[in-house]
């Protein structure tokens, strides 16, 4: 049985104020001793994150409100915990099932977010990524969020609460210790009140790594090595080799560089998913027969990097 008449806001309604305080009206009168912090959850979808929040119960009615404003364009979830640890009535008896409210959040209107300039979306990068971004006249800084994930659940910059001020040009370089892999990025707005606007659109870019060539200092010289005059040429690059390698081995990994080089350039080979069962984006997939989902890669991979870290599933209500 429902025990719940009605709620403000009503289930999947859109355009919710970022200060909307939730309420949930009942039938019947509850046991305000039942209701708890772990009886009582908003879970933002978007961001995959739960919620600080206050509430208070009278009179058939559970108001609920967050600690900070609501993310602006989000999607959330109010969960009221039911089954045999759940909230009780008045007379004892236990709400049968979780209550569930889902409700979408608004644009906010004093402030938009920025649109990112650089890197360009699903690039590939060798060195330190610097991100450009639009300047928002409202804006008093910006927020800026790097991350492994394309949910922002581990964000890798900033690890404090850096934030970006505006300058003549919006240019910021993290130094982030990349690992070959996929990263996902995204800013936001926040005006000299603290409003926040809504996330930019997400951009990913791919990092590949990036060969470090240093210039040799005080070269010992050599009937091989060039007079002043030549290594004043800008033509001629001048390799650091440790003493132990000897000129046959340098002519080694002179080859081998070209020869990679070439190869990255003509075949252009990268690992990359090539074909999934279910397919991306399909809905309406059978639950009961698909207990398996297939990955197919381009390459072999190797399965230790296969851990709860580097794939998961995620549950998502619509």
């Amino acid at each position: 049985m429902n025990i719940v008449r009605r709620t403000i806001p009503k289930h999947t309604e859109e355009n919710i104020p970022l200060d909307q305080e939730i309420q949930l009206l009942f039938i019947v009168d509850l046991n305000k001793n039942s209701i708890s912090s772990d009886h009582v959850i908003l879970f933002n979808i978007t961001q995959q994150k739960t919620e600080d929040i206050r509430f208070e119960y009278y009179s058939k009615t559970l108001k609920v409100k967050s600690v900070l404003p609501l993310e602006p364009l989000n999607h959330y979830q109010l969960k009221l915990v039911g089954g045999a640890n759940g909230v009780k009535s008045i007379t004892g008896q236990t709400m049968a099932e979780t209550y569930e409210l889902e409700f979408y959040t608004k644009d906010v209107d004093s402030i938009k977010p920025p649109r990112i300039f650089a890197p360009t979306n699903v690039s590939i990068v060798k060195d330190y990524v610097t991100f450009e971004f639009e300047k928002i006249q409202e804006a008093d800084y910006y927020e800026l969020q790097v991350s492994q994930s394309n949910t922002f659940h581990n964000v890798v910059w900033p690890l404090n609460d850096e934030k970006i001020f505006p300058m003549s040009e919006l240019k910021v370089t993290p130094y982030i210790e990349y690992q070959t892999g996929q990263y996902y990025a995204r800013v936001r707005s926040v005006d000299k009140e603290g409003m926040k606007s809504a996330w930019s659109q997400t951009l990913s870019f791919y990092y590949d790594g990036s060969l470090e060539i240093e210039e040799m200092e005080d070269p010992i010289p050599s009937e091989n090595t060039p007079t002043n005059k030549e290594s004043e040429d800008p033509q001629i690059v001048i390799l650091k080799a440790n003493s132990s390698q000897s000129t046959e081995s340098m002519t080694q990994l002179t080859q081998l560089q070209a020869a990679l080089s070439e190869a990255d350039e003509t075949e252009m080979d990268r690992l990359y998913v090539k074909s999934t069962t279910p397919k991306n984006g399909s809905v309406n997939n059978n639950k009961d027969k698909l207990k398996t989902i297939v990955i197919e890669f381009t390459e072999d991979i190797d399965p230790a990097s296969v851990n709860s870290s580097t794939c998961y599933l995620l549950e998502e209500r619509n």
